[in-house]
């Protein structure tokens, strides 16, 4: 649930809503909810945002950046929000599983510096990622219809498997048995001074894709300092085992996903353009054989 309340610095209260209403479908993402009775919907950058001409604050409906498992919605919430722009969100009470692979909480604390309160319920999804869904409002003005406008449309939440724009399975088999590598590097010359040769730096990451479901990664960093007489040199290398996957993302992309042994994860977009492959628009070469093989077994 964290990053979510920057979203409240330009949509707090906000007029100007596009006049969505009633079901709304995103087949590319699986998802499809029901705008509730008396509110009017638009998109955001974020996710999806509801208000209402006579009912003050807002829902949300926001995707999770990786798929979560409830007991990690769980953890997630009892941390609570603390977001360094005036937001820091408390769970007031305890969390309540209200199905559906759900779980609920009453919030408080304040949200740009104003004192406020939400109902947050973290929703998990079989086929991928999951929702958080937020009312909230200003604490003057919360009452218990704000649990009911976020159970709502937490019922009204159907997750089905989504439409990709691209042939996922395809992405899976390309993927299989090869390495992929990004490097970087920059020197400088310093001319006319004696003793010295500029300064420069060499970045190497590797990650070999292996078609039993593993994958090992590897990282490299040198700096020199520009002196033939002083110089240093930073190497480091790490082996961070896991699984890998290739998903649908959250607008139907496909997505490389490193589930790591230590719990954490990471997600890159996947792109091929003009013959070369791209991770969240970094380029990375994809090879498979020789000296340039994965270290698979």
């Amino acid at each position: 649930m964290r990053g979510i309340f920057l979203l409240f610095a330009i949509c707090w209260l906000s007029a100007g809503f596009s006049q969505a209403t009633g079901k709304i479908d995103y087949k590319q993402l699986g998802l499809s909810f029901e705008i509730p009775d008396g509110w009017v919907g638009q998109e955001t950058q974020m996710g999806y945002m509801m208000g209402s001409n006579t009912i003050p604050g807002v829902i949300l409906i926001l995707p999770h950046d990786q798929p979560y498992s409830l007991a990690q919605i769980k953890q997630q919430a009892l941390q609570g929000l603390n977001e360094e722009n005036g937001t820091v969100l408390s769970l007031a009470g305890e969390l309540s599983e209200l199905g559906k692979q759900s779980v609920g909480g009453l919030f408080s604390g304040t949200l740009e510096w104003q004192p406020a309160k939400a109902y947050i319920i973290g929703m998990h999804n079989p086929y991928g990622l999951g929702m958080t869904i937020i009312a909230v409002t200003t604490a003057e003005h919360f009452n218990d219809k704000y649990q009911q406008y976020a159970q709502s449309v937490m019922n009204s939440i159907q997750f089905r498997k989504p439409e990709s724009k691209e042939d996922i399975g395809e992405w899976k088999t390309w993927m299989k048995n090869v390495k992929l590598t990004y490097m970087d590097s920059y020197s400088s010359v310093s001319p006319g001074v004696d003793g010295m040769t500029g300064g420069g730096y060499s970045l190497k990451k590797e990650i070999d894709l292996c078609g039993k479901g593993y994958f090992i990664y590897y990282g490299s960093s040198s700096f020199n300092v520009g002196s033939d007489n002083s110089s240093g040199f930073d190497h480091s290398t790490s082996n961070g085992n896991g699984s890998w996957d290739v998903i649908v993302g959250q607008t139907g992309q496909p997505t490389l996903v490193l589930k790591f042994n230590n719990g954490e994860t990471a997600s890159y977009t996947l792109t091929y353009e003009d013959s070369k492959l791209y991770l969240d628009g970094t380029r990375y070469f994809r090879t498979t054989q020789g000296e340039y093989a994965p270290s698979c077994q």
